[in-house]
């Protein structure tokens, strides 16, 4: 693979050392999202001229949320890629997920709301099936816990209540917020979820559980239903 790309002369030695100074001043301002591929592929692959392959990588995975949600075996695939510079840009989006969760324990969900949503964004998007879980809070909403509990297929994740809330008393849990995915990016709520959620809702009020919420991953989109009147 290494012979697919061009050498680095003294010019691009010196256009990615710009780069970096660019970055250390004003962060991403003024960055095409190939440039930050390419910042970040250089850490990476040292003796060669990566901007072809930041580029083509966006030609295919169209966005930047494409590229880090591409699984590693569809970025080996691309012209030049190899496996240690697939490797490191799934790792840097499962170090972006450790890190938006480790600011969640012990804070009120309402409180942080965008970061909630960026979490269950980047847990969720890329996601071949469909995926079930619930973000578990105590009686001031801070969270507990946030799990995926039920996988499915490409359009369907069989969801069983009773476990759902098994799980909340298991966890002393007094709110849940429900989330799940729509694998093909249909940015909006079925028959079936919001009936769900209603069942969900009214089982967990017998056992002074609260559902606050449900959020709908889709895409780069995570959408409320109680936003979207859904619920």
């Amino acid at each position: 693979m290494i012979g697919l790309h061009k050498p680095m002369d003294e010019s691009m030695k010196g256009h990615r050392q710009r780069l970096r100074e660019r970055f250390l001043t004003s962060g991403f301002d003024g960055f095409h999202d190939y440039e930050i591929l390419e910042l970040l592929l250089g850490y990476v692959m040292l003796r060669i001229d990566v901007k072809p392959l930041a580029k083509r990588l966006l030609h295919h995975f169209t966005t930047l949320a494409g590229v880090f949600d591409a699984p590693i075996v569809e970025l080996k695939q691309i012209q030049g890629m190899g496996e240690s510079g697939a490797f490191f840009l799934s790792l840097v989006r499962q170090v972006e997920v450790r890190y938006l969760a480790s600011e969640l324990p012990g804070k009120p969900v309402f409180d942080c709301p965008e970061k909630v949503k960026a979490y269950l964004r980047l847990l969720l998007q890329g996601r071949g099936m469909e995926c079930f879980g619930a973000i578990f809070t105590d009686q001031q909403h801070r969270l507990i816990a946030a799990e995926i509990l039920f996988e499915g297929t490409v359009d369907r994740a069989a969801v069983y209540p009773r476990n759902v809330i098994k799980r909340a008393l298991e966890l002393d849990a007094k709110g849940m917020v429900l989330f799940h995915n729509h694998p093909g990016g249909t940015p909006q709520a079925s028959s079936e979820d919001i009936d769900l959620t209603r069942r969900m809702a009214e089982a967990s009020l017998l056992l002074d559980l609260k559902t606050l919420d449900h959020f709908l991953i889709a895409g780069t989109q995570v959408l409320s239903f109680k936003e979207h009147g859904w619920f």
